[in-house]
């Protein structure tokens, strides 16, 4: 049988070529996308509706490549385990962090990755209503850990007058493993004493 003249597409592979596109550039547009595939553009509309839903794959891709988190014995394993994973993901990935923060999570496989943290908040006793805050909390800090502290701005001007600050910069030394722990107890402990508030504190 003769070989297609054209690599053949699937969610899958457009998923890879967009997280590839991205890692490399930063963005991913539909026709550079095709480009980097080798196929036509049209090609891609017959597999995803548009850049949202391509952007929304290469997340699903993401989140595949992430250990998996499981069932957590109890809410702190959950929130620690998620939050060490995904800070590990996305500094591998550190050009999609501004894509996939301002798109919406549609893909159910995707929201999936998660469903271990909503069970083990709910059974751990926060309200329905908070758990996708706590979800959010944890992504927003693994984002950040994920691209580390920005450079300080220092000037004689600044040591003079700001001392509190420039203690803060000079025995500024950024470790990720450090952060992350460090994030992970803070987080832990803020939800421990919002948790402990009771109903409509």
């Amino acid at each position: 049988m003769a070989r297609p003249k054209t690599p053949m597409l699937s969610a899958t592979r457009i998923a890879e070529g967009a997280l590839e596109l991205v890692d490399s550039t930063g963005d991913v547009q539909m026709v550079q996308l095709a480009r980097h595939l080798g196929v036509a553009p049209s090609s891609l509309y017959s597999h995803v509706a548009g850049r949202a839903e391509v952007i929304d794959l290469a997340r699903l891709r993401m989140l595949e490549q992430m250990e998996p988190v499981g069932p957590a014995h109890d809410w702190r394993e959950a929130v620690a385990n998620l939050l060490r994973r995904l800070t590990a993901l996305y500094t591998g990935h550190l050009r999609i962090l501004p894509l996939i923060s301002t798109t919406t999570v549609t893909c159910e496989r995707a929201i999936a990755a998660y469903e271990p943290m909503f069970a083990a908040l709910l059974e751990g006793g926060f309200r329905p209503d908070q758990l996708r805050l706590v979800v959010a909390m944890v992504e927003f800090q693994a984002f950040g850990l994920a691209q580390g502290l920005p450079a300080p701005a220092m000037s004689d001007h600044i040591r003079e007058t700001l001392p509190a600050y420039t203690a803060s910069v000079d025995h500024s030394r950024y470790d990720p493993a450090t952060a992350t722990e460090f994030s992970v107890a803070m987080v832990i402990a803020g939800l421990e004493a919002i948790r402990a508030r009771p109903v409509g504190a």
